[in-house]
């Protein structure tokens, strides 16, 4: 099989992995059994996006909770340190697999 081809696989393989895990979960939940694995894996591939400038919670203004300065920026550190799964998981591991597939076809031929 050609590198592209299996590259296309991996490729594949994840996105396949990264949009089936929530219809896997709520089947899970639905059955009534124990769901911990699938909630993980649910934990560990989504990316955490945090919205800090909203001002309204959901009930009424009266219920800030925020600081007397203000609502807190999350700095970048943080950001990256929230989304460190999810860049671990869906960017990191599948890069790392293309690499060993490049290398490994690079080496047999």
């Amino acid at each position: 099989m050609k590198t592209r081809y299996k590259i296309l696989l991996v490729i594949g393989s994840f996105v396949t992995f990264y949009f089936a895990l929530i219809p896997i979960l709520q089947v899970c939940n639905s059955t009534n059994s124990d769901c911990i694995v699938w909630r993980e894996m649910v934990l560990l591939t989504r990316p955490v996006v945090s919205s800090p400038h909203i001002w309204d919670n959901g009930s009424d203004v009266g219920s800030w909770t925020g600081t007397p300065d203000g609502m807190e920026v999350p700095a970048l550190a943080d950001q990256i340190m929230n989304n460190l799964p999810f860049v671990t998981s869906m960017i990191v591991l599948p890069f790392v697999i293309i690499g060993f597939v490049v290398v490994w076809d690079k080496r047999r031929n």
